[in-house]
């Protein structure tokens, strides 16, 4: 007896889908979904009557794509402003009183060594103490109402005292880096605030020789508050509007995954049909199909080349369609950028038989897991 897992039910129904919206593209027709499902990745579409267009690929496309500002970038974010620094448990106050007593000046007459420099740390219950001023609760005030209330409090033994407060080592407060960052553990909040992308460029996210990531850049885990948003950096360090505006604060943690699942596919007729692996950015199109070598100019046909992407920013499905039998077409889809786990397929010249197609798309298809399908029962 022969039991099917569910993997290989699940192969023999996204084949034959994925099939018939191929040929139904090379066909000119709507292709129509009524949901689509994943596993591990892979789209399985069902017929209904909602139509998925297919976009070509043009300058026009190209410069609304950039515009879009994508849903994994939530405006809660973008409108948090930091308050002023609040000192916490560990912090380090650097203290420098200047002030004239009796004793201090009888001290001075006499060449005594008087030194008004003093660290205090932020004992566990918020407090410091100071001479002549005694035990402050300091925790939870920013700097300058430190400074108030201690210029008050010496006020009872000097006259006219001039006090200067700072942090001189931040302890209380921390943002968590992990993951394939090249400088991971914990960096301190400070009275100067910092964005998100700052924190990420001072991790280092391209490695030890900076030209190339191991993790993915554009999806990097950022959590705050129990919330983890997907934020693509590629995105977030080319605009400028956005990037100086998110600011990370106490508790944040920024994780950068693994980016080993990163790809796109390039599939059907090409010379070399490939899985890219993509480092620091998202590929060109073009790119992409010189890594494959190029259309296979015997059996392609360079005006039916399609980017199936599982889903956009708004975790939409799409699909373009590129003419690549001229060179202009070469120069757009020099500007046009590939995502993660978009897979380019080559139409044919010609009719291509069901068993050709099958033999394309099983070698390049990663998104099912390739483990055991069948179980054979004697």
């Amino acid at each position: 007896m022969v039991r099917f897992s569910k993997k290989y039910i699940q192969k023999i129904i996204f084949y034959p889908f994925l099939g018939i919206f191929i040929v139904s593209c090379s066909l000119g027709t709507s292709f129509k979904y009524n949901e689509i499902r994943s596993f591990k990745g892979t789209l399985i579409p069902e017929l209904s009557n909602e139509p998925i267009l297919i976009e070509k690929i043009s300058t026009e496309l190209i410069k609304s794509e950039q515009k879009r500002i994508p849903l994994n970038l939530p405006l809660n974010l973008l409108n948090y402003s930091p308050d002023s620094y609040k000192v916490g448990i560990g912090d380090v106050l650097f203290i420098y009183v200047y002030g004239e007593t009796e004793r201090l000046s009888a001290a001075l007459a006499r060449g005594a060594a008087i030194n008004p420099i003093f660290e205090k740390i932020v004992r566990d219950d918020g407090s410091i103490f100071y001479p002549n001023a005694g035990i402050l609760d300091v925790g939870g005030k920013t700097v300058e109402e430190i400074r108030l209330l201690l210029t008050d409090a010496l006020s009872n033994v000097l006259n006219n005292p001039q006090v200067d407060v700072s942090v001189s080592e931040f302890r209380s407060q921390r943002v968590v880096v992990s993951g394939g960052f090249e400088n991971v553990g914990s960096v301190p909040v400070t009275t100067v605030p910092q964005t998100l992308n700052e924190v990420i460029a001072n991790a280092n996210p391209f490695g030890e020789n900076g030209n190339r990531s191991i993790g993915d850049l554009t999806s990097v885990k950022f959590t705050r508050e129990g919330y983890t948003y997907d934020i693509d950096y590629e995105y977030l360090s080319r605009n400028s509007q956005i990037q100086n505006y998110i600011y990370v604060k106490h508790g944040d943690v920024i994780h950068l995954p693994d980016n080993s699942q990163n790809q796109v596919h390039v599939i059907g007729e090409a010379s070399n049909p490939v899985s890219i692996s993509l480092q620091r950015k998202n590929i060109p199109l073009s790119v992409a199909l010189a890594q494959a070598k190029g259309l296979n100019q015997s059996t392609s046909r360079g005006k039916d080349v399609y980017i199936l992407r599982p889903k956009d920013f708004e975790g939409k499905p799409r699909i373009f369609k590129s003419d690549m039998s001229s060179p202009s077409g070469y120069l757009v889809a020099g500007e046009f950028n590939l995502q993660s786990q978009d897979i380019v397929f080559i139409g044919t010249a010609g009719v291509t038989s069901w068993s050709r197609f099958i033999n394309q798309v099983l070698p390049f298809t990663d998104f099912i897991n390739s483990s055991e399908d069948t179980n054979i029962i004697n």
